[in-house]
């Protein structure tokens, strides 16, 4: 069973979608990568030619997150989307991320916050499905790894203070937005982190050359 295809969690890929469109606009380049369960094109919003997407019905490659089949420096931009719920060893997929990604490229991902109406589900309900029966990272974890492995952090937010515990509900309560991001911003059930691959070329050290100093001859006249 896929979650995401539920009423809620339909609803919920399009709540995330407004939110990306804003940092996928005003990103270029040549390719971008999405990787997670969602089955739409949250990409196709970025300025960039070629979209390569790993779930749905526009999945154009098979491929594994952790050993990625991408050349060093070759992604432009990459899309996590509830990714870290899944997977074993998340340092090793952050470096995987880290060593496609262009320097100067960029790295969106969100997810579940423990410390929300997500994690609230997680811990009584007991789905036995994916994403509930995953891992939810905290948010300064995934900045720890992020960090770790070489990133730059450019901004980190939550949104999303719906309740999350009946499937068949799609509605958003706006109040509860507005409530949320102005009295509780930490309890969102999404985290967003945009992350910049920034890399310093060293230039090459100019030669230092030791400096002669000029001996003191000390000069005589002699008379005949």
């Amino acid at each position: 069973m896929n979650w995401f295809d539920t009423e809620l969690g339909k609803s919920l890929v399009d709540f995330e979608q407004k939110v990306m469109q804003k940092y996928l606009q005003q990103k270029f380049g040549y390719y971008a990568l999405q990787l997670g369960e969602h089955k739409k094109n949250l990409i196709k919003a970025a300025k960039i030619k070629h979209h390569i997407i790993a779930r749905g019905k526009e999945k154009n490659v098979d491929l594994d997150e952790e050993w990625l089949p991408f050349d060093f420096d070759s992604i432009d931009l990459i899309l996590c989307l509830h990714l870290f719920e899944r997977v074993g060893n998340p340092q090793k997929l952050m470096d995987e991320l880290f060593r496609v990604t262009v320097s100067g490229g960029y790295i969106i991902l969100c997810g579940f916050n423990p410390i929300s109406f997500a994690g609230l589900r997680k811990l009584i309900k007991f789905d036995n499905f994916y994403p509930w029966n995953g891992s939810f990272l905290s948010i300064s974890r995934i900045q720890n790894l992020l960090k770790q492995s070489g990133f730059t952090l450019r901004e980190s937010k939550f949104e999303h203070y719906q309740p999350l515990f009946f499937d068949g509900k799609s509605n958003i309560n706006n109040n509860l937005e507005k409530i949320g991001n102005r009295w509780l911003p930490l309890f969102g059930n999404i985290y967003f982190i945009v992350a910049e691959k920034v890399t310093v070329s060293k230039a090459p050290k100019k030669k230092e050359w030791n400096k002669i100093k000029k001996r003191e001859v000390a000069v005589t006249k002699s008379y005949d």
